[in-house]
């Protein structure tokens, strides 16, 4: 039976050739042979269209090449084909178990391995056998320089066949070359089936030696469709497929090109394009619309752009099944495309490749792998909580996530402790980190990961929506991974990848996403994924230098230049890589004239970053066919420059809303006036007590006494250093000042007493310093530890020699406070004043107030109403009625910084009384203490009545922009 080869350029009638004859022989149960998976559906589709639904047999290669292994009997020791994630092992043990000198550098980069795996499965597509190659290579090398890197390249590759002879597996290449062996054997297996095969534009040797096979020996009808027209440019790429078929073929039919598939209003544009594309033509017709130019400026524009020229055509009536989208890589556009598509209300299929760690169910069980086997961390530990479907409620993994922050806890144990604690033990780790082998491991982890898949959907039968699909394909695509890896692992142990190892395969693992294409929806594709159909619209996008054509990618082993010396010394041919220009012009061709009525070429004349780009010179090779200046008119563009459509360019209701604000005037967000709820305002005015820090806090700033005050939101970082290292230094004073009277006596430090004094301050640091974590780092915690020690010890080295004689009498006193003995300090009618005093010392009927500060910034009582100081004259007030003691003033004392000494107000008659160390400037009459104290309650009065009536807004003459920025902009909301 003949080969029969069906040629001609596009829209020459070669697919109603094939399918006619496939259907004309449905009863033969023939194979029609199509590139991709997609194509199944459409061929399937087109042909139940016309008639043919039982019978129709529609495959890709790959199957094919199975039926004839099923039908002649492959050997049946090697026949279990490796997986992706098998060959990947494979690849790595034999880069392993090779000793190399000359890649041993090379060899330890992460691309390696990869494309150590793609030049091992480019050698087996091209026939060609360990043994083959060491020899070539050899020959090739002879004595010189890359002796030693042919010898290391062919001991990789012979060692990769060795490891699938240990695991009894074969790859793709190696068991279509035993298909073919076997069909050469036995080539009656075959039988009398039919073979069709459309929509290729090239083949490997493995395949065009299976047709050659089945219509030789096997002596069955194979019948295949190649798009190629002698003396065209456009088809150079294809003339040695061409070649090869037709130096078998018995017939050879050649069709011409005809215009009927066409739209009328757009054949003669269209037609002439495929015709004269990259050709010399005489005329150049008007485009007259068929042919549309897209520039934009970013590669957000670009698509923004397309899609709005889509989604007009949807709204003109044309079907979306009919309308392809086509970019010349598809991964750099995927998310870019599926978040603007999804905007504009397109509907689209877009089949993209993932890697598990970047789905929602991948990222949880590599965590839960990394914490079992003991690498984990605790943001693992919450990762893997956070799986889709693991908890009933996710705010628990968000409260651990804030606990571990405010605990500083890094480990995986220490967050799975905190979290075993408070809710359940996570035994799910145990049972992962039990098995010792890499098989055992695999069927438990494949256990774990159903347990959290299937449990929210337990006895739903629940039905996955598009939007739903990542979870699905992940548990899909790691289910199978690691039954490989298990079956691997079980057949020949130690080409089983380590815990690390196999955590960093699953990692890479590819997941399949998207849409498959479908008469309803857009098609987003390569341009090798539209060459077997035609569609109304086609838009052909990226057309950018170094993108569409895509330059020629060097080969890591073998260069062109090293491959055409070893064809022609040793005649062994590999693929060459210097044919990209031919190979991408045959694709541009096919996406241009797959078009029917519409042909859209876009490009970015700009990056992102303003940057100019340069465009493809395909669409000067367009511009060429057609008249030039009339094409031109067609141009739409959307600049880097325009953050909105114009309002009556708008494609959707979203983009005309911000269009319509863009060109509107610019008004500024209202800002905060006050509070206006009546149920927060009731609570404000029903306060009876406010602590003297909040109301020096809402004298700052208002907007941030309502956040930090009184929204009080919950931290999900550990408390500031200073914060942490203020308790600390007032737990280990109130301690030390205690302990001292005890042991002394007294609680005043002087040079007498001061070596004990000390040494009670350091035991207490000591004693107190597990109740404080300065910082989440140990080694930060020593260093900030051993600072606040020798702070400490410089202030009682201070106070030991101010003199004086004024003894601390009350320590952290409280008054006010829930279950203090003291009442708060009453300021006005139903109004009183709570706090905590550091330190009130007294001698003969007079105190005076200390208030720590852990900084340096202690302010005199003369800057005390500028900078809104309230709570050392607040807590003077406040001691004076409840102690009934007179004041002796009221300082704030630095514990940090050169000078030590503390700043506020005291009595200068009380000179030697209060000892040394005070400023002359702070010393005043009891006149102006007097004064100053009722400033403070008139102050405090002014800004409780306006805090309990709600009164918040911006107070930008005051606020911390004027130290370094606003606290919080997003609520202040004033600009500078």
């Amino acid at each position: 039976m003949p080969l029969t080869l069906v040629t001609g350029p596009a829209n020459a009638g070669k697919a109603g050739r094939v399918l006619g004859a496939y259907r004309d022989r449905i009863a033969e149960e023939p194979l029609l042979v199509v590139p991709a998976f997609r194509d199944v559906g459409h061929a399937q589709r087109e042909l139940a269209s016309k008639g043919a639904v039982f019978g129709s047999w529609v495959v890709r290669f790959a199957r094919l090449f199975e039926v004839a292994g099923e039908r002649c009997g492959t050997p049946t020791g090697r026949a279990r084909r490796a997986t992706y994630e098998q060959r990947e092992l494979l690849v790595e043990h034999a880069i392993r178990s090779t000793r190399l000198d000359a890649l041993a550098a090379v060899a330890e980069r992460p691309g390696f391995a990869r494309a150590a795996g793609r030049f091992f499965a480019e050698l087996g597509r091209s026939l060609v056998e360990p043994p083959r190659l060491w020899q070539a290579l050899r020959q090739w090398a002879g004595d010189g320089p890359r002796r030693q890197y042919a010898e290391e390249v062919g001991a990789l590759y012979a060692a990769y066949w060795d490891a699938l002879e240990i695991a009894k597996l074969v790859d793709e290449p190696l068991f279509a070359r035993q298909t073919l062996d076997a069909l050469k054997a036995e080539p009656a297996g075959w039988g009398q089936t039919p073979v069709f095969a459309y929509g290729f534009d090239d083949f490997t040797p493995l395949e065009l030696e299976l047709l050659e096979l089945i219509a030789g020996p096997a002596n069955a009808d194979v019948t295949v469709s190649l798009p190629y027209e002698p003396d065209r440019a456009a088809f150079t790429s294809i003339r040695p497929t061409f070649e090869r078929l037709a130096a078998t073929a018995a017939d050879h039919d050649h069709l011409d090109s005809t215009s009927e598939h066409y739209d009328p209003t757009s054949r003669e544009p269209l037609h002439h394009l495929e015709r004269q594309l990259f050709e010399a033509p005489s005329t150049r017709p008007d485009p007259a619309g068929a042919v549309r130019l897209l520039a934009a400026g970013g590669e957000r524009a670009e698509v923004e752009l397309v899609a709005a020229q889509a989604l007009e055509l949807l709204r003109a009536g044309t079907p979306a099944g009919e309308v392809a989208v086509v970019f010349r890589e598809l991964a750099p556009y995927a998310s870019l495309v599926d978040r603007v598509f999804t905007a504009y209300g397109i509907p689209f299929s877009l089949e993209r490749r993932v890697p598990l760690a970047h789905t929602g169910l991948g990222r949880g069980v590599l965590a839960l792998l990394r914490c079992a086997s003991k690498t984990g961390t605790a943001d693992d530990v919450v990762t893997y909580l956070r799986t889709p479907g693991r908890l009933d409620f996710p705010g628990l993994a968000d409260a651990l996530e804030a606990e571990l922050r405010r605990q500083g806890a890094r480990t995986a144990d220490d967050a799975r402790k905190i979290w075993e604690d408070q809710h359940w033990p996570l035994e799910e780790i145990d049972r992962l980190a039990k098995p010792s082998r890499i098989a055992a491991l695999c069927g438990q982890l494949d256990d774990e990961v159903e347990r959290v898949f299937a449990r929210p959907y337990e006895r739903q039968a629940h039905l996955f929506a598009d939007d739903e699909a990542e979870d699905p394909a992940a548990r899909t695509a790691l289910r199978k991974a690691l039954r490989a890896i298990s079956e691997l692992a079980r057949a020949a142990p130690d080409l089983g990848p380590d815990r690390t190892r196999l955590h960093d395969t699953l990692s890479d693992l590819p997941v399949w996403l998207g849409a498959t294409p479908a008469p309803d929806r857009v098609q987003v594709a390569r341009p090798g994924d539209v060459r077997a159909r035609r569609f109304q619209a086609l838009f052909v996008c990226g057309l950018q230098e170094g993108e569409f054509p895509r330059p020629a990618r060097p080969e890591p082993f073998l260069s062109d230049d090293e491959r055409r010396e070893l064809s022609a010394a040793t005649g062994l041919v590999l693929p060459l890589r210097g044919d990209r220009p031919e190979r991408e012009r045959y694709l541009f061709y096919a996406c241009a004239s797959r078009a029917e009525k519409l042909l859209a070429l876009s490009w970015r004349e700009t990056d992102e970053e303003g940057l100019p780009q340069v465009r493809s010179f395909l669409v000067d090779d367009v511009r060429d066919v057609l008249d030039g200046e009339a094409l031109d008119r067609t141009l739409r563009s959307r600049p880097l420059a325009q953050v909105a459509w114009p309002p009556d360019e708008a494609p959707t209701e979203a983009e005309w809303r911000r269009a319509a604000a863009f060109e509107g005037p610019d008004v500024l967000p209202p800002r905060p006036d006050g509070i206006d709820s009546d149920e927060v305002l009731a609570d404000l005015a029903a306060r009876d007590r406010l602590s003297a820090a909040a109301l020096e806090t809402y004298a700052d700033c208002s907007v941030k006494w309502l956040v930090e005050r009184l929204l009080d939101p919950e931290a999900l970082e550990p408390d500031p250093e200073p914060l942490v290292r203020g308790r600390y230094a007032h737990a280990v004073l109130e301690l030390t000042y205690r302990r001292l009277r005890e042991r002394t006596g007294s609680r005043c430090v002087t040079r007498e007493n001061l070596a004990e004094a000390e040494s009670i301050l350091v035991e207490a640091l000591r004693e107190r310093e597990g109740e404080f974590r300065i910082s989440p780092t140990a080694v930060r915690v020593r260093t900030a530890v051993r600072r606040l020690e020798f702070d400490l010890l410089a202030h009682l080295r201070r106070e030991s020699e101010a003199g004086g004689r004024f003894e601390p009498t009350e320590l952290e006193m409280d008054f006010g406070m829930p279950g203090s003995l003291q009442p708060p300090l009453p300021l006005a009618e139903g109004l009183g004043i709570r706090g905590r005093i550091d330190r009130v010392d007294t001698w003969d009927g007079h105190f005076l107030v200390r208030d720590y500060k852990g900084g340096t910034n202690a302010p005199p009582w003369a800057k005390w109403e500028k900078e809104r100081r309230l709570q050392v004259a607040l807590y003077m007030l406040a001691v004076r009625e409840l102690m009934e003691l007179e004041p002796a003033g009221g300082v704030y004392v630095p514990l940090r910084g050169k000078d030590r000494r503390p700043r506020g107000i005291v009595l200068k008659d009380l000179g030697e009384e209060l000892g040394e160390g005070f400023f002359d400037k702070d010393r005043v009459s009891a006149e102006q203490l007097e004064e100053q104290l009722e400033l403070a309650r008139e102050r405090a009065i002014e800004l409780a009545g306006r805090l309990r009536c709600g009164d918040v807004r911006p107070c930008p003459s005051t606020c911390a922009w004027n130290n370094g920025g606003c606290s919080y902009p997003s609520i202040c909301r004033v600009e500078r």
